[in-house]
């Protein structure tokens, strides 16, 4: 009896200390949602403390600097709901005192993973995971785990990446880059979400906690729809230092909005664009697409023939009926004289296009102006032959279209005329819209409508960086 007492005793002692060992480890976990500052610490997003946790609207790149900077062993644990989106939830951490980034539902392609490793993000890395899509309005706790010579990542609590490093292979994208770089902090790509809880905890090494340093924050996006000249240039980097993106319109009828979204996106991540056209006049859009109360006349810096591609790291075609000025191969006419072009601004852009991918660099198109690669020709085939693509369901401009009677086919069958693997409308992220409807096929890019304008400028701006990151 004394024997068996003495058991249960030393097994009550045992799970009694085990209680208060795991008591005292989540005692351990330091508040950051306590000791942060949205209003100092936000890099870009608007970023506010609620009854919930701390909440950042929909905004690209959103992101905050945390008040810790981790020199040692830690877990860097956060709970999330994204409310709205379709793109990532990033916890950006230091290891040995290198900065980097574990993402869930990341790239358009629903991945998770850590980045940078090696120059590489997680659609080519180690740590890539594939279908991990979050739902939206449900809860999620994401960690980080740094160890002297590894890094786990966790999503509740199921271990999805495990990387051994020292550290000196990691980096951090530049479209998330912090002004502390060795800060905790978290991110949302253009998804409003709820940090319900962030906090860390010191396993080994040295822990430093307090304000975070003030970032310099980024400039608030600019409404393409109030005054519409070309968008506010910023500060031109060095050359070299910079991507730099041909955005094509047409001299008439371009369509607004997918000129200035993805190039007021292109231009937030540090790219340089250079606006070109069939002839360097002004260049009237169509009424209604975006062009504010100034008329969105815009003043191309070159013309077409004079583009130089050795200048440029990818090509960029507008939509718009306007683009149809540009149809290399069509054989049909359009009613309205300007989209019928001329042969010059046909073959100048048919040459930049097949200069641009013997260059492996991105050959890009929105709406209306995916019939402009529809057409081209690179070796007598159209450079979509066999590539998945989309474009918009809309009918085209009125003409003769060759093979057709009646009304005008959907712009679409520009592309799939021409042996293109055309996905469904809507079918990329959230069904009911088009605005993430962006289709990437090695380095051709598509995109269905003039809602996926932003989301065109994003995800080139991101592809664009991320080789830049490699090349160094």
């Amino acid at each position: 009896m004394q024997r068996t007492l003495h058991l249960v005793g030393l097994v009550f002692g045992v799970s009694l200390a085990a209680l208060i060992a795991s008591a005292r480890a989540e005692d351990d976990w330091a508040d950051l949602i306590r000791l942060a500052e949205p209003a100092k610490a936000a890099v870009q997003g608007d970023w506010t403390k609620t009854a919930d946790g701390i909440v950042t609207k929909a905004a690209a790149g959103s992101r905050l600097v945390l008040p810790a900077r981790p020199a040692g062993e830690y877990d860097f644990r956060v709970t999330f709901t994204r409310r709205t989106g379709v793109h990532s939830i990033a916890l950006f951490f230091v290891a040995r005192g290198k900065q980097a980034s574990f993402e869930v539902d990341a790239w358009g392609e629903h991945l998770a993973g850590i980045q940078w490793i090696r120059g590489e993000d997680v659609r080519a890395n180690t740590t890539r995971v594939a279908n991990q899509t979050l739902e939206n309005g449900r809860r999620y706790t994401a960690e980080v785990r740094v160890r002297r010579d590894r890094v786990e990542a966790y999503l509740d609590n199921k271990l999805l990446a495990t990387h051994r490093t020292d550290g000196s292979d990691l980096s951090l994208l530049d479209v998330w880059r912090l002004p502390d770089p060795q800060s905790l902090g978290i991110g949302a790509w253009d998804s409003e979400t709820v940090f319900h809880s962030v906090a860390v905890r010191r396993v080994s090494g040295e822990l430093v906690m307090g304000a975070a340093s003030t970032p310099s924050t980024a400039p608030p996006a600019k409404s393409a729809a109030t005054k519409s000249s070309a968008p506010t240039k910023r500060t031109t980097p060095a050359a070299g230092d910079a991507p730099r993106v041909l955005l094509v319109i047409a001299n008439e009828h371009f369509f607004y909005r997918e000129y200035a979204e993805p190039r007021e996106e292109l231009e937030r991540a540090g790219c340089i664009v250079e606006v070109a056209a069939g002839r360097k006049t002004a260049c009237r859009p169509h009424q209604g697409s975006g062009e504010g109360s100034d008329g969105g006349v815009v003043q191309p810096d070159l013309a077409l023939a004079d583009a130089d591609p050795s200048r440029y790291d990818a090509i960029l075609f507008a939509g718009g009926w306007g683009s149809s000025m540009y149809q290399y191969a069509f054989q049909g006419t359009y009613a309205n004289a300007a989209y019928n072009g001329d042969r010059s601004s046909k073959a100048a852009a048919n040459r930049l296009i097949n200069t641009f991918i013997q260059q492996d660099k991105y050959v890009c198109a929105l709406c209306h102006g995916v019939s402009v690669l529809a057409w081209a020709r690179v070796d007598g085939r159209s450079p979509l032959s066999g590539k998945r693509a989309t474009g918009p369901t809309l009918a085209g401009p009125a003409g003769n279209y060759p093979g057709r009677r009646g009304a005008a086919p959907p712009s679409r069958w520009n592309a799939e005329t021409n042996g293109a693997r055309m996905v469904a409308p809507n079918s990329i992220g959230d069904p009911g819209t088009p605005a993430d409807d962006i289709v990437i096929d090695g380095k051709i890019i598509t995109g269905q409508d003039d809602p996926s304008a932003r989301e065109m400028g994003r995800q080139l701006a991101r592809l664009l960086t991320a080789d830049r990151n490699r090349a160094k």
